[in-house]
């Protein structure tokens, strides 16, 4: 009986672990989906300052979150998602398209981490 209760004990850390996972990546797509936009729009304004401020957060938001990312996270996904944000402002004219790379890159971790069945099995 005893295994039984560890069992299931096991079982309910292993489901909110899953959970606090699948909440934590949700947030940080959010903000960075958000901050990428952002970052398009001082573009589209030609606000170079602006998106010299937007491209930072984005950094500064990645810098903050990856290390607990890489505790659960697939590694070559993450380190490309790393070296397309470190490599920001971009300045060769086309960071337009760099932050649409970005942004696809980090909707594909966002994929390969969801919790769906495809995933699972």
């Amino acid at each position: 009986m005893k295994r039984l209760w560890f069992a299931v004990i096991f079982l309910v850390l292993a489901g909110l672990m899953c959970a606090g996972e699948q909440i934590y990546i949700d947030n940080l797509v959010r903000d960075m989906n958000t901050k990428i936009s952002a970052a398009e729009a001082a573009l589209e304004n030609k606000d170079y300052r602006e998106y010299e401020i937007k491209t930072a957060e984005i950094t500064k938001l990645w810098t903050e979150k990856n290390d607990i990312l890489y505790a659960f996270g697939e590694h070559a996904t993450l380190d490309t998602i790393a070296v397309q944000v470190r490599s920001m402002p971009y300045g060769r004219g086309d960071e337009s398209k760099e932050l649409q790379a970005l942004r696809a890159q980090i909707y594909a971790y966002y994929e390969n981490e969801k919790i769906s069945l495809s995933n699972i099995f």
